[in-house]
């Protein structure tokens, strides 16, 4: 339980590192919002690498081998990330999701909401591939 528990907070403080990088990239210098994206999730990913394996899994694998397999996890979902992500900004920057109000107090536009739900896909593909591929114990899986 406590696994888990330390899973979700060291989750939450990257879902917040990225969308606050975002969030300043795109919203405050009006960076490009792929690249402001792209810029979040290394922050996030960063964080993540470093907490789960010193603090949460405490991995004694093989550094490089653990390396490699969290940057192909990194990278596969964060292109499922852009997908979703240029998915949803071309839907809700749409003439017709302009008649719901996507705006809120003029901070939020709808590509941040577009990043948003492409944060919730990537959080769901790479909880699984984390657990159970980059730091599952290496009796666990032929290198």
């Amino acid at each position: 339980m406590i696994h888990f528990l330390k899973y979700n907070l060291i989750g939450v403080v990257n879902t917040l590192i990225s969308l606050l990088v975002v969030w300043v990239l795109y919203q405050c210098f009006h960076l490009n919002l792929v690249l402001a994206n792209f810029l979040g999730f290394v922050a996030g990913a960063i964080n993540s690498y470093c907490w789960n394996r010193i603090w949460n899994f405490k991995s004694e694998n093989k550094k490089r081998t653990e390396t490699l397999r969290f940057i192909s996890v990194f990278l596969f979902a964060y292109l499922l990330n852009l997908l979703v992500l240029k998915g949803c900004d071309i839907y809700l920057s749409d003439d017709l999701a302009n008649l719901i109000p996507l705006r809120i107090s003029g901070w939020i536009s709808p590509g941040y909401i577009a990043n948003i739900l492409a944060n919730i896909v990537y959080v769901l593909v790479s909880y699984s591939l984390f657990r159970f591929w980059v730091f599952a114990p290496e009796k666990n899986y032929q290198s």
